[in-house]
C-alpha cells in the first residue's frame, strides 16, 4: 500500500515476538457527542501488521474524536502465547482526535501481552 499523504492509518508491531502483528483484529469507532462509540470499520492487519486500506481515506476524514480498539488477547492466544485467564491485556482502546482533515494521522501500536506504546506517527 502506498503511503497516503492524508487519511488515517495504523500499524501494529508484536514486540513479544519481534515482528508485525499479522491477523490482529481491530475496530475504528467515532466517539459521539454523548461519549458513546459508533463502530465505523472492523478489519484485520495484513502480513506487514498494517490494514490493506487506510482506516479513513482522504475524503472520509472528519474532525472529531475516534477510537481504535485493538483485540490483542485473541491475537496472542492464536499465536500460542500462554496467557492468564483472563489475559492482562485483552483489548487496547486508543482514543485520539482528528483536528486537521487535510493531514495524515498514523496511530501505530507496539504491543506485548503485558504492555503497549502508541503515538502519533507519520
Amino acid at each position: 500500500m502506498a503511503r497516503p499523504t492524508r487519511g488515517l492509518t495504523t500499524h501494529v508491531l508484536d514486540t513479544a515476538r519481534g515482528r508485525p502483528a499479522a491477523g490482529l483484529q481491530l475496530e475504528l469507532a467515532v466517539i459521539e457527542p454523548g461519549g458513546g462509540a459508533r463502530v465505523l470499520k472492523a478489519v484485520a492487519t495484513n502480513a506487514e501488521g498494517r490494514t490493506e486500506e487506510p482506516l479513513l481515506a482522504e475524503g472520509e476524514m472528519k474532525r472529531g474524536r475516534y477510537q481504535i480498539t485493538f483485540h490483542v488477547g485473541p491475537y496472542f492466544a492464536a499465536a500460542g502465547i500462554a496467557l492468564a485467564d483472563p489475559p492482562f491485556l485483552d483489548q487496547v482502546p486508543v482514543r485520539f482526535a482528528i483536528a486537521d482533515v487535510d493531514a495524515h494521522y498514523h496511530v501505530p501500536l507496539l504491543v506485548s501481552p503485558f504492555g503497549y506504546v502508541t503515538y502519533r506517527g507519520s
